[in-house]
């Protein structure tokens, strides 16, 4: 969910994202970005006028279709859960780490969110989005899947369950 520091400078900007190719994201009415070699394979974040924004691997996106649409829908789900909120108060902290003030809730921010995900994705009928989340979850194991997440196996357990309870 955290964007890098570079994607923070990045949008310091009022008109950063103005010359950014942009995808339809069928998920939400968040602007989403596409953009190679970023380390992240999504991040959902806000402007610096405050606007929602979402960017998302274009490598992922084209790569592995049925993920990358997990990826907007879990993005999304940042944003309709108000986790970004969440984040924006976090860095409002004096200290040397934003990280340090958030870190005890992004593990279940990440959680809530693959399950919305997994809603919306069951919605929409798009069952093998869900299953490429899973099945890419699996590949991290015990590894945390980012900074202060859950591991993968916690994750595709997750998503599991939340499949289940949505059908």
């Amino acid at each position: 969910m955290a964007a890098t520091a570079s994607l923070g400078l990045f949008w310091g900007s009022a008109d950063a994202g103005r010359w950014l190719p942009t995808v339809e994201n069928p998920y939400c009415e968040v602007t989403t970005y596409t953009l190679r070699d970023v380390p992240e394979q999504a991040s959902s974040m806000s402007d610096s006028s405050g606007r929602p924004v979402i960017v998302v691997n274009l490598a992922t996106l084209r790569d592995d279709p049925s993920y990358g649409r997990f990826l907007m829908a879990h993005e999304c789900c940042h944003h309709t859960l108000g986790h970004v909120g969440k984040y924006r108060e976090g860095l409002g902290h004096i200290g040397p780490q934003p990280f340090f003030y958030i870190a005890p809730a992004l593990k279940q921010m990440e959680l809530d969110a693959d399950c919305c995900a997994v809603k919306l994705l069951r919605q929409r009928h798009e069952a093998d989005s869900i299953e490429a989340a899973r099945s890419t979850m699996v590949t991290f194991g015990k590894q945390p899947t980012g900074a202060y997440y859950p591991t993968g196996e916690e994750r595709a357990a997750n998503i599991s369950a939340c499949a289940t309870q949505a059908e």
